[in-house]
């Protein structure tokens, strides 16, 4: 009698990762709390809809944000009742990309333009190019095997009317 040994195949996923849509201009007067943490400008909640609309159908489990009330709004445009919200602490990115490899299942990372690309490399382990305050609307979006990095895609999310100069 022979044994035959399965091994277990890890199901393919991917990770989506995004710079919170744009923020708000914050008025001097309204204190230095606020100019930390702005929400989102009605352009940013465009953008987050815009992206919410994108992956409506993206079997995510989780939707991840940085402490920042810009990246919870953008990421809360996209909560539905199979979706859950979970802060992560954006000077720890090392932490989070070993979280998201070790989870293996789909997920969106809402991040900012410092820690988005850097996000990119140490999961990817391929030279980013920075983001500049500028840029909104760039998704990175990760496959993976398990643990194999299989590819990654830089989409550009649609400019929203509103958004418009």
């Amino acid at each position: 009698m022979s044994l035959a040994t399965c091994a277990v195949q890890a199901a393919p996923y991917q990770l989506y990762l995004v710079r919170h849509a744009h923020k708000a201009e914050v008025n001097k007067a309204a204190g230095e709390a606020a100019a930390k943490d702005p929400a989102l400008s009605a352009c940013g909640k465009a953008q987050a809809a815009a992206l919410a609309t994108l992956l409506a159908r993206v079997p995510l489990t989780k939707l991840y944000h940085s402490g920042y009330q810009r990246t919870q709004l953008t990421a809360a445009a996209l909560l539905s009742p199979s979706r859950h919200l979970e802060g992560y602490p954006a000077a720890d990115i090392q932490n989070l990309a070993n979280r998201l490899i070790q989870q293996q299942q789909n997920a969106l990372v809402v991040g900012h333009s410092n820690t988005v690309p850097q996000l990119a490399e140490l999961l990817s382990k391929t030279p980013q190019t920075p983001l500049t305050e500028q840029d909104y609307g760039l998704i990175y979006q990760l496959q993976f095997d398990g643990n194999n990095f299989i590819s990654l895609t830089t989409l550009q999310l649609p400019t929203p009317a509103l958004c418009e100069p």
